[in-house]
């Protein structure tokens, strides 16, 4: 009986607390304030203070962060630029703002050309129906993209520093505020988070710029607006997604000799100037640039035209020489993101070398498939998970987005040419590597099947030698990696 009433108490007692104490709303507000790596230090033994389960903390300082934002007086948080006092003439702005970034950083050719024309976009914005993130990559730390961030954000409206910041603070600050979203560090500020870059990825395109999310004590659903420009600086390759919608900044560490202007963040009234200058021209020429559909330069997938639309019809208003200079500048950007295995996800790269090493061949065995792409010396083959290299199973895996499957017969599975042909069509360069000259003798054939290091010696397989049935021409037309008695039975 002691038992029941002692629990009947405790719960009238808990249910008589229906604020949250004092202290605890104090500690809240002081939590929200903190880095994200010193607030996840803190956590539990602050949780464990206030007598409350740590994921209930972590929502309250997650909703109080969103409630400061919303509440916040947009005059304190996001400022307009005046605009300038008389008509600018755009070449020369765009001319000034590429000096401007070149004095503080040290960028690879065309870079600072696009730098300028996303940051008019920012304040063009409203003409655009596609918007490109702006990616700013590295290889390493200390090449520049924290100092080429803060030159942007003295450049572009309302410039907001997304730093430890929530999916939910997001998408209410750009709904409420229109800002343009700055991410530095985004390789962690992404890490494990598809909600966020989903929001990022959802702002390309001013169609479908819209979030859904349930409101209120009675949760109703509510669309939130994600339309805003985006700038992210991370070290790494962003997520294929990410990278599709981007203009790449690809930065380099400054050699000895390279000299630039040191950057000091008390000096940030230095680009007043070219800030109102731009508010300016965009203002003048906001209807006529949302006119403009402008000739696409040729080389471009239909991606790389999207995202560069608006930065080409910017520049054919500014005039001058930039209609020409912008389009070199996508030509030459668009193709370097493209050059090398990182601008290709794991499936493409697969087709690509598959393609390679299947050249001139009809057929491949899929365990003499994998030996074949392990030694290529500069793809991931070789040590694909853990250092171990890909096996059948996971080249398989890869394949099967693409309606890909080997053919099983006796013996084994192969892949086949023509199995494969439909993807390399579609997703690979239309040009295909030279066909190899298969010529052997019959029962030894010591030929390259890649221009690797692909080499099949072993007399008891055909991948190894030419069936004296199969020569004609002087050209392999075996199964690659099936032996006599298995080519038999393929016969």
């Amino acid at each position: 009986m002691k038992i029941k009433e002692a629990f009947e108490n405790a719960k009238e007692d808990e249910l008589s607390e229906t604020d949250t104490p004092p202290d605890a709303k104090a500690v809240i507000a002081e939590l929200a304030k903190l880095p994200i790596w010193e607030y996840g230090q803190q956590r539990k033994a602050e949780a464990k203070k206030l007598d409350m389960p740590v994921n209930f903390l972590d929502e309250a300082v997650k909703e109080f962060r969103a409630k400061n934002i919303a509440t916040a007086e947009p005059d304190t948080c996001f400022a307009d630029p005046e605009p300038w006092h008389k008509p600018v003439d755009g070449a020369v702005l765009l001319d000034e703002m590429v000096s401007t970034f070149k004095r503080f950083v040290v960028l690879p050719d065309h870079s600072a050309e696009a730098l300028a024309l996303w940051c008019i976009h920012a304040h063009a914005h409203d003409a655009a129906d596609i918007s490109p993130i702006l990616a700013v990559l590295s290889p390493e730390k200390q090449c520049g993209k924290t100092t080429l961030i803060k030159v942007v954000s003295g450049l572009v409206p309302r410039p907001m520093h997304a730093v430890n910041m929530s999916t939910s603070v997001m998408f209410r600050v750009v709904e409420k505020y229109k800002p343009t979203v700055l991410v530095d560090e985004g390789d962690s500020f992404l890490k494990d988070n598809d909600d966020l870059r989903g929001i990022i990825n959802g702002g390309h395109d001013r169609h479908s710029a819209y979030v859904w999310r349930c409101v209120g004590d009675d949760h109703e659903p509510r669309q939130f607006r994600v339309w805003a420009p985006k700038a992210i600086a991370m070290i790494g390759r962003p997520p294929d997604t990410l990278e599709d919608r981007a203009i790449v900044v690809s930065l380099r560490r400054r050699r000895e000799g390279e000299t630039v202007e040191r950057f000091r963040a008390d000096q940030m009234d230095q680009f007043k100037p070219l800030h109102s200058m731009a508010a300016r021209w965009a203002n003048d020429n906001l209807d006529s640039i949302a006119k403009l559909d402008p000739t696409m330069p040729e080389g471009l997938d239909d991606r790389a035209q999207d995202n560069w639309r608006i930065l080409i019809a910017i520049a054919d208003q500014a005039g001058g020489h930039w209609p020409e200079t912008a389009r070199a500048a996508a030509v030459a950007l668009s193709s370097e993101a493209a050059k090398g295995d990182d601008g290709m996800s794991a499936g493409v790269l697969l087709l690509r070398d598959i393609r390679e090493v299947m050249s001139g061949w009809k057929s491949m065995k899929s365990s003499s498939l994998a030996a074949a792409l392990h030694d290529i010396e500069d793809a991931p083959w070789r040590e694909w998970r853990r250092g171990s290299p890909i096996t059948t199973v996971a080249i398989a895996r890869l394949l099967k987005p693409f309606k890909i499957r080997p053919y099983r017969m006796k013996g084994g599975s192969v892949y086949r040419a023509t199995d494969l042909q439909d993807a390399w069509d579609r997703y690979l360069d239309v040009s295909s590597p030279e066909p190899l000259e298969n010529k052997c003798e019959p029962a030894t054939c010591d030929q390259t099947a890649t221009k690797k290091t692909l080499k099949f010696k072993a007399k008891s397989q055909v991948a190894g030698g030419c069936s004296s049935k199969k020569v004609a021409g002087g050209k392999c037309d075996d199964i690659v990696g099936l032996t006599s008695e298995e080519l038999k039975h393929e016969l």
